[in-house]
């Protein structure tokens, strides 16, 4: 009797200290998402890159505890997306420049890890939500319209979130691993969130919806089922809806569209106002800060994005249903969607 008392207590004390250890890391997650506007407005991309790494542990420490907290999922797969474009993708691009082989893979390889994480997250996420038939992944193997199907489903805006971060992370691992068929094959899908976000909330994060369906009509030119029109019209609305001051919208503009389109006025003129922009939204300083970055790197490679008019006979830049000429490291039969620069979370 005695016995069978003592195993009791002990296996009661152990439910109150599991019961305890969720309360705790639920309270964490809350106050992890209460604070991860402050290393939106860092100053030093370096301190944030540091840093991010263990804000991605800690949450997937805490993921352990609380497997079905959405904010916490929604927040790991945001950083987890923002990391690898924010400062992995970063460091590969810089890599590309120095034509190091070597760290071209190992960054290519750590930001494909992180995407492919932030997309299993996501998964999990929605079929938290809509379980039925398999929930995400059911709905993902029975096809496209399945899926579209799928996504319908979430219609509180309130569901935007884990919709765009995983087309977001989705996306990325398809824009870095192109080469194979069967990664870029998922494009739709990828889409389909976007899409799916646009419907339900498109000044989601900044107006990012905007930017990714701007991206994906600008994947290839006019005659090859790309859009033109309507990429500029994406990408001019989410710049003007923030002021301008959202200055990775401008990097994107010109390194996507203006590259697509072969415009070189455009494409210097976006760069430079970036490079030129001052403090001119704190609250996304870290963010703007790495947009410069990458603003002066590809002004340093405009002759190898656009061709230069001839000045010959004063030929300008070929019109917009012409296709681009993208560097080899970025051409792909169907070219997917650059999903838009994400500000880094947590």
């Amino acid at each position: 009797m005695r016995r069978f008392q003592t195993g009791f207590l002990l296996a009661a004390v152990a439910i109150g200290q599991l019961g305890c250890a969720k309360m705790i890391a639920g309270s964490t997650a809350r106050v992890m998402n209460q604070a991860s506007p402050a290393i939106q407005a860092f100053a030093d991309p370096a301190l944030a890159e540091a840093s991010l790494p263990y804000s991605i542990t800690q949450m997937e420490g805490l993921l352990l505890i609380i497997p079905h907290n959405q904010m916490l999922r929604a927040n790991l797969a945001r950083a987890l997306g923002s990391f690898g474009f924010g400062f992995l993708e970063d460091r590969m691009e810089e890599a590309e420049v120095a034509d190091d082989e070597a760290r071209i893979e190992y960054y290519r390889n750590r930001a494909t890890i992180s995407y492919l994480r932030g997309k299993e997250i996501s998964f999990e996420s929605l079929t938290l939500e809509e379980d039925g038939d398999g929930g995400a992944r059911g709905a993902y193997h029975r096809g496209i319209d399945a899926w579209r199907s799928y996504l319908q489903q979430f219609d509180d805006q309130e569901h935007a979130g884990m919709v765009f971060w995983l087309g977001y992370n989705w996306a990325r691992h398809i824009s870095l691993n192109k080469e194979d068929p069967d990664v870029l094959a998922d494009l739709p899908f990828a889409i389909a969130c976007f899409e799916r976000v646009f419907q339900l909330d498109p000044t989601f994060n900044n107006y990012a919806p905007y930017v990714a369906m701007g991206s994906y009509h600008a994947r290839t030119s006019a005659s090859l089922g790309g859009d033109p029109v309507r990429a500029r019209e994406m990408f001019e609305t989410a710049i003007a809806r923030t002021n301008g001051n959202f200055l990775t919208y401008k990097v994107m503009m010109a390194r996507v569209f203006a590259v697509m389109v072969q415009d070189r006025a455009l494409y210097t003129r976006m760069l430079q106002e970036v490079i030129d922009a001052g403090d001119v939204m704190p609250e996304q300083r870290l963010a703007n800060q790495i947009a410069k970055r990458r603003a002066r790197r590809y002004l340093a490679q405009i002759d190898d994005l656009i061709a230069p008019a001839d000045p010959a006979d004063g030929a300008a830049a070929p019109a917009a249903d012409a296709p681009a000429e993208i560097p080899a490291a970025d051409a792909a039969a169907t070219p997917p969607v650059e999903a838009p620069a994400a500000p880094s979370a947590n």
